[in-house]
């Protein structure tokens, strides 16, 4: 006879699968389809992913780009907890795709005006994900929560952003501005508190800010460095400790980074990875150090508690994704054997298309 194997020692196994494995044990049976779409799973796979990463001493960094040269209107605004942001029609529309379980939310402005910067990160204190846009001709910052699915006007602010793209550090959003004086700054936007505050710069004479400086993330810490050349990393300052005026550091030319694993997301949830060497000198190093950290998981893009529209990656035999041809991909209806065409599903977050062949 055979024995039955605990539900909790099952939850141990799953919880260390990878996402594409997760979503095929899902039609396993219902039980396993519970568990694995339950929140306290997600948010412990979620957990184990970082840890998974962070231990990892092969790499350094997990990111996620943005490249598709089909779409020159479609921007990355940012990453976090698996979740990525995009804008769309020069910041006119946002979606919010976990590019891994195929699901996209689109958020749709309520204002006019092109964007001239933007970020989006995970605010802790309410367990919600956020999207900040300033406006080009507007000095009011606007955020909006996927909780509330609105658009709140913040603060006005009387920076000239230099940077576009926020980088997420510490629980706030980061960018290159100058004030009223053309005086360079660090700026950061709290995604608990919301408000804007000044991050101290290096106190050295080698230390300079300028309009060819961009903010990254090097060994999980806050970076400020700048291109020296069409592709080419220069003058790399880390701060150890966040917020610390002191520990600054300038990194040297010889400083040994790890290897990146850096996620290529194209079109809608096109998805592949590859890995890039990541170090000076390397071809564009300096556009993975501003890429977002990325993180495998199986959080999903929900807007104030509705279901979302659900688009499936197509994979090959052996798992790995593939690119969908435009309107012709499909997905698994409600976890059955079912298949959906893309051009059959609603935008509309309530509404669900009629399952075909």
């Amino acid at each position: 006879m055979a024995e039955v194997v605990h539900e909790d020692l099952v939850e141990q196994i799953l919880v260390r699968s990878d996402v594409e494995d997760l979503l095929r044990f899902k039609r396993v049976c219902k039980s396993w389809h519970s568990l694995i779409t339950s929140s306290r799973f997600v948010n412990r796979h979620l957990k184990h992913s970082y840890n998974k990463d962070r231990i990892d001493n092969q790499i350094g960094h997990r990111r996620v780009t943005y490249v598709d040269d089909d779409r020159k209107d479609q921007e990355l605004v940012g990453s976090s907890n698996g979740l990525v942001c995009i804008a769309s029609f020069f910041g006119f529309e946002f979606s919010v795709v976990n590019p891994l379980i195929g699901e996209v939310t689109r958020l749709k402005r309520d204002f006019m005006g092109f964007s001239l910067c933007w970020g989006f990160g995970y605010d802790e204190s309410t367990d919600d994900y956020k999207v900040i846009v300033k406006g080009k001709h507007q000095t009011c910052v606007r955020v909006m929560s996927l909780k509330s699915n609105v658009w709140r006007v913040i603060e006005e602010v009387k920076y000239k952003f230099i940077s576009k793209t926020g980088i997420l550090s510490n629980g706030a959003l980061h960018w290159i501005v100058e004030d009223e004086n053309s005086k360079k700054l660090i700026s950061s936007f709290d995604l608990s508190k919301e408000e804007f505050k000044e991050i101290p710069q290096p106190d050295d004479v080698r230390y300079g800010c300028s309009y060819n400086s961009h903010l990254g993330i090097v060994n999980k810490c806050l970076c400020i460095f700048r291109r020296s050349n069409c592709c080419f990393l220069d003058d790399l300052w880390m701060m150890k400790s966040y917020n610390v005026k002191g520990s600054w550091e300038l990194l040297p030319h010889n400083h040994n980074m790890k290897h990146d694993i850096v996620h290529h997301l194209k079109g809608d949830v096109s998805w592949f990875s590859s890995t890039f060497e990541h170090h000076w000198g390397c071809e564009c190093s300096w556009k993975n150090t501003a890429a977002p950290i990325f993180v495998q998981s199986l959080v999903p893009p929900h807007v104030n508690g509705r279901p979302v529209s659900v688009i499936n990656i197509m994979r090959n035999s052996r798992g790995r994704s593939i690119d969908a041809p435009p309107d012709h991909g499909y997905r698994h209806y409600n976890g059955s054997s079912i298949d959906v065409p893309l051009d059959l599903i609603s935008p509309h977050y309530n509404e669900r298309p009629s399952p075909t062949r």
